[in-house]
Parts: structure tokens; sequence; C-alpha cells
């Protein structure tokens, strides 16, 4: 059951650091079910891999990221949150709603330098 209006959204998502790979993609596996079975689509994975984090959270002083590019209608959006609070493996999150999506990956994707 397919929504009229997907929207575009932008999920950044910290980690535990020493979370083994197989969970890691366990956690991928979930969340792209969810957003394909809601009718939506996710359109990039962005694997950041550990960083430091501005402060402790959890009592880790890091965090694996990964930002997911996803469409999904905005009905869906509560449940993703739901579950997100509910996994264990993950520090924090964040979603946030992209405006002029279409124009803002076409600039990303542009790494000019100019000098």
């Amino acid at each position: 059951m397919a929504s009229k209006q997907l929207n575009d959204y932008e999920m950044m998502m910290a980690l535990k650091p020493l979370l083994p790979d197989d969970l890691r993609k366990k956690l991928h596996k979930e969340f792209v079910a969810f957003v394909q079975e809601a009718g939506g689509e996710v359109l990039d994975a962005d694997v950041w891999g550990k960083r430091y984090l501005a402060y402790p959270i959890k009592g880790h002083n890091e965090g694996y990221y990964i930002i997911y590019d996803f469409k999904i209608g905005p009905e869906h959006i509560a449940e993703i949150k739901r579950i997100m609070q509910l996994k264990q493996e993950i520090l924090r999150f964040m979603i946030i709603q992209i405006e002029n999506a279409d124009e803002e990956r076409k600039s990303i994707k542009k790494k000019e330098i100019e000098i």
C-alpha cells in the first residue's frame, strides 16, 4: 500500500563504535526493508565510519556514522523514529525533511574545486 506522496528525508545515525559488521549490516537491511515495505525508496547510504563524538553519549566517545537519503510517505516517519529509539545499538539518530531534494543532490554530487 504505497502512499500518494513521498517526501525526501535524510537520516543521520550514530551507532555504537564497536558493533560487529554483521550487526551493522542487519540494522541497515532492516531499515531498507522497512522503507521499501512502506512504499518508499532508499536512494543512498553514505557510511562515514567511526568518528569522535562532540561529547560522550551513553559512555561512548566515538560513534559509527551512517547517513541515509530516502523517500517515504510522511505518515511513516513516526514509526521509523519509534523503531530507532528501541534499538540499543543506536546512540543517536536524526531525521530531517529535505526541501528541493533534486537540486540538493545535483549540487552535492558536483565536487568541483574552484581555484
